[in-house]
């Protein structure tokens, strides 16, 4: 066989190899916006909440006396855009600093317990979503 054969023999082996392999994903990549919150996270509800439709728990809670409610947080990346909703209405943007730290108020809280959803979004990622119960005694 000539030296030609030998290369192209080689060149299609090469070729050949890499069919059908799936690329390793790249990790370094994010594929979603994260992040913590400093408040309580409750215990874990009965799973059926005693309904027939199931029970869900919030994510987080806080309880106050007042009539708002201040807690913060971090999100990754930190360009996210952070905001802060009662269920059912519009929802207020939320402050977030270079390195992802933030400060959320919950405002006009009613004497019995509030819902409120924090969202974090970030073109191209999934959003990251709580739902905070909290409070008011």
């Amino acid at each position: 066989m000539s030296a030609r054969g030998v290369a192209a023999l080689l060149l299609a082996a090469v070729a050949l190899a890499g069919c059908g392999e799936k690329p390793e994903p790249d990790v370094s990549k994010p594929t979603a916006v994260t992040g913590t919150l400093d408040l309580a996270r409750p215990t874990a509800p009965n799973p059926d909440g005693g309904t027939v439709a199931g029970h869900r728990a919030p994510d987080a809670t806080a309880s106050t006396r007042r009539s708002a409610l201040a807690f913060t947080g971090r999100v990754q990346p930190a360009s996210s855009t952070v905001t802060l909703a009662r269920k059912g209405e519009r929802a207020a943007a939320v402050d977030v600093g270079a390195d992802g730290r933030f400060r959320a108020r919950a405002r006009k809280l009613e004497r019995r317990v509030n819902h409120f959803v924090l969202e974090a979004t970030s073109p191209g990622l999934r959003p990251w979503t709580v739902d905070i119960s909290i409070t008011r005694r």
